[in-house]
């Protein structure tokens, strides 16, 4: 059983073969790869294959990128057969790095949406939460940044 929040992906296309093509084997050929070196990369889930290893073996199969078998189809001279799925390969977009989200960018457009603008309702009159045990500043740290958006802490 897996939870909810875990996405499953289905590799739903198919990249047709000649009957009587040659047999994929381990080669040094590559497709387009990620940044992190993951030699399967595809653009979008329209991207990824299922395909026959040895064309007159329904059997077997395998699961490969569209840049990846059209660098293979080409090299076997297997053209013909998947004409569409070749032209889709060469139209995918390389492959690009995404920097993580900047944490304070997140933090500001939240308080920016809780303020009251962007459609969300304005919450600012609720009392105030009282801070109910004294700290002793022997445990404050030398410095403390306090997140207060609409200062209503007062020093």
């Amino acid at each position: 059983m897996r939870p909810d929040d875990t996405r499953n992906r289905v590799i739903f296309r198919y990249w047709p073969r000649d009957p009587n093509g040659q047999v994929i084997k381990p080669s040094p050929l590559r497709g387009k790869e990620a940044p992190n070196g993951m030699n399967l990369w595809g653009a979008t889930l329209y991207d990824f294959y299922r395909t026959r290893r040895i064309p007159d073996s329904p059997y077997l199969s395998t699961i490969s990128t569209g840049s990846r078998l059209a660098k293979t189809m080409r090299e076997f001279g297997e053209l013909e057969h998947a004409k569409d799925e070749i032209a889709w390969a060469d139209e995918e977009a390389d492959p690009k790095e995404l920097p993580p989200c900047d944490i304070g960018r997140l933090v500001m457009d939240h308080d920016f949406l809780n303020a009251g603008f962007g459609g969300v309702p304005f919450e600012g009159f609720r009392p105030r939460p009282k801070l109910e045990q004294r700290i002793p500043f022997h445990l404050l740290p030398k410095k403390l940044i306090v997140h207060d958006p609409w200062n209503l802490l007062t020093v």
